[in-house]
């Protein structure tokens, strides 16, 4: 079969056309560190690795979420923890006034210390977080607590909070302030009238409201510690997922900087190549003087 001169031209044009896309992605690869740098490098590497990012991104989402649930589950720890010695004192201050042998001004003394724990246990109570309010239900931006006299009044709601921290997974986000503290505050406010009124019996019948009112609070800070374990599980989770959606774009994406350098340098000998032999056939007046 007859090889013309302008045959061999197009052949190695065409060679020369592929040798130079091949160049440019392998020099692509080498400076990019990435095996796809556009969607003709594989579309379907391209729609897995849109896939692997929006997986990314809701893990992403999530770990954020994470975070936040443990910023405000450990602030309301904090503070319930805080809570429990100050009640805990105050029942202290109790058991001090029931004793016969005290003054009415000793007993006046420790009302007054009650009612400076009982100020502390009010601040506690208005607890917040970036300017947000823990224990105030739905209306986090003013304070649910409102102290006038000896009268505790809750001005937030009993709306209940969750976070979403994982599919499927909702962590609760913060406590009715109504139902953790207003207890502690009736107990604390019979106290006082009983320790105004120099009433031992009474003060004894207010003590025995404590027991109570420290065990609803201690199953609070159980439920709290049941969600913060929760999180750090969905975290521990959560962070393995991401270390393997990591590893699979990797894989799918970033190039093998060895190979990718052969093949550069193997492209280019070979496209050097042919543009000396198409430069011969362009000089040459036909197939025998090629040939020699």
């Amino acid at each position: 079969m007859r090889v013309t001169q302008l045959e061999m031209c197009r052949s190695l044009l065409s060679e020369m056309g592929n040798l130079n896309q091949d160049l440019s992605k392998y020099s692509s690869q080498v400076s990019s560190g990435k095996l796809l740098n556009s969607l003709k490098d594989s579309p379907s590497g391209s729609a897995e690795l849109v896939s692997l990012a929006k997986l990314g991104s809701d893990v992403d989402q999530y770990l954020s979420n994470t975070n936040t649930g443990n910023l405000y589950l450990n602030v309301a720890d904090s503070a319930l923890n805080e809570v429990n010695n100050l009640v805990t004192t105050i029942y202290s201050k109790a058991g001090q006034a029931v004793s016969e042998t005290i003054s009415d001004d000793v007993r006046a003394t420790l009302a007054s210390d009650v009612r400076s724990l009982r100020d502390q246990i009010v601040t506690m109570a208005n607890s917040e977080v970036n300017g947000r309010y823990i224990f105030a239900g739905t209306k986090v931006t003013s304070s649910p607590f409102l102290l006038q006299g000896d009268t505790v009044s809750y001005q937030g709601d009993g709306t209940v909070n969750t976070l979403t921290v994982d599919a499927g997974t909702d962590v609760q986000m913060n406590y009715s302030g109504d139902a953790v503290f207003s207890p502690i505050f009736s107990t604390i406010n019979t106290l006082l009238t009983a320790l105004d009124g120099n009433d031992i019996s009474a003060i004894q019948t207010a003590m025995s409201q404590f027991a109570p009112t420290l065990s609803a609070l201690s199953t609070v800070r159980a439920q709290i510690g049941s969600n913060m374990n929760v999180l750090e599980n969905v975290q521990t989770r959560l962070g393995t997922q991401q270390t393997s959606l990591k590893t699979q774009t990797s894989q799918i994406e970033d190039a093998d900087m060895a190979q990718a350098a052969v093949q550069l340098k193997q492209t280019q000998t070979a496209l050097d190549a042919a543009m000396s032999a198409t430069s011969s056939v362009l000089t040459q007046k036909n197939l025998f003087d090629i040939l020699g």
